[in-house]
């Protein structure tokens, strides 16, 4: 098996896991949480609002028997929002630790090209779709639904996808969403209205798949899911002999993206330190530095090394809110602003929304990014997916 953009669906210790890989490296992680008694992210209800505590401007939504989820106030739009009161709720944020889910009342569901939004009657293309003509053409396509209550939102893949995919594709979601708004107006409170998608297959739908050479499985079940509608882009891997785990050392890559420090090529570091308020990475010159060397010149390969490694940690760990990265101090502005730019290049190949917002006078690069699941080390920790045992090769990259 090469080193290629892939992928990956396996079983680490009897949980489910999907990665991707790039040059024999991991990006992104996905932990199966069976244990998950919250719900998931994307599943729609009719709630009923237990109370609403204006000084935190939110109110407490049950959604099913005994759950709970914090709804913000400012997500309603205006609209009046009283103890008592039943209407759809969808998870927008899953639960992390002692926090409820996050809720919206405006639920939106999403398809391999596209996403149908209650929220307003939008028509638009994926911001990361920037030739103009292939975004004229899909904004034609648009054309023909603009008369539609429901906004609809076309995906980065839609770029790939041929007319007719794209039509059929809105046409069906937005018959699914009426049926589904229609059908609330009859149901009781707490009945669920949607469940999502199985976390590999939403993830899968999230990805412009021409960057992927492959789908890769050990698992018969994913397989049969996921051919039917990537075809042979899915592969099964059937040897028996040596796990899919072990041929790519997933389980030694996980435990050390669990690791506080980070080596990089040069010799320099990275330390992770995160925290309840905000997440701190730390870029030492560690062995890379010695007297004979031209330092302005080699602090700044080394932020640069460091700055790419930073992006791909942030995606590995997935880490959220407020990130702050302590680069190596410089003294030429051109070397800080081409730092800038590289790692702001590399943050937009996060699917995640992740903003670099500044860098402070005193160095500090402040960076924002938006929580969609719980941080890597949670995931695992929360999964009865240990590490604390294994006995692994240490030549590997995470």
């Amino acid at each position: 098996m090469t080193n290629r953009s892939q992928i990956v669906i396996t079983k680490v210790q009897d949980k489910t896991i999907l990665v991707s890989v790039h040059n024999d490296k991991l990006y992104d992680v996905l932990v199966e949480n069976e244990e998950n008694t919250s719900g998931n992210v994307g599943d729609i209800f009719v709630g009923k609002v237990q109370n609403v505590v204006d000084n935190i401007h939110a109110a407490f939504v049950e959604f099913e028997k005994n759950k709970v989820g914090f709804l913000p106030l400012s997500e309603c739009q205006g609209k009046t929002v009283k103890a008592g009161d039943e209407f759809v709720v969808q998870i927008k944020q899953a639960a992390v630790k002692t926090k409820q889910p996050v809720l919206t009342i405006f639920p939106e569901i999403a398809g391999r090209f596209a996403v149908v939004s209650t929220k307003s009657k939008t028509k638009g293309v994926s911001k990361k779709i920037t030739e103009e003509e292939k975004k004229k053409e899909l904004y034609k396509i648009l054309e023909d639904f603009c008369e539609d209550p429901y906004g609809v939102i076309l995906r980065t893949s839609a770029k790939a996808a041929s007319e007719e995919e794209i039509r059929k594709e809105c046409t069906g979601l937005l018959k699914q969403m009426h049926e589904l708004m229609d059908y609330s107006e009859y149901k009781t409170r707490f009945s669920c209205l949607y469940r999502e998608a199985s976390f590999y297959l939403k993830y899968i739908r999230s990805l412009e798949l021409s960057n992927f050479e492959r789908i890769v499985t050990d698992l018969q079940s994913v397989y049969e899911e996921l051919y039917p509608i990537y075809g042979d882009k899915v592969e099964l891997y059937s040897d028996d002999s040596y796990s899919l785990d072990k041929l790519l050392g997933i389980s030694t890559k996980l435990e050390k993206a669990c690791e506080k420090k980070v080596w990089l090529k040069s010799g320099g570091n990275l330390v992770i330190e995160p925290t309840e308020a905000l997440t701190v990475i730390d870029v030492n010159t560690g062995k890379a530095v010695d007297g004979r060397r031209n330092k302005e010149t080699t602090f700044y390969k080394i932020n640069c090394e460091a700055a790419i490694e930073a992006a791909r940690q942030i995606r590995l760990r997935n880490l959220s809110g407020i990130i702050l990265i302590d680069f190596i101090d410089m003294k030429e502005r051109e070397h800080v602003e081409q730092l800038m730019q590289l790692l702001r290049e590399k943050l937009l190949e996060d699917k995640v929304k992740t903003v670099l917002v500044d860098i402070t006078k005193l160095g500090l690069v402040e960076i924002t990014r938006m929580k969609k699941n719980p941080p890597l080390r949670e995931a695992l920790s929360s999964n009865p997916v240990s590490y604390t045992h294994l006995t692994l090769p240490t030549k590997l990259e995470v």
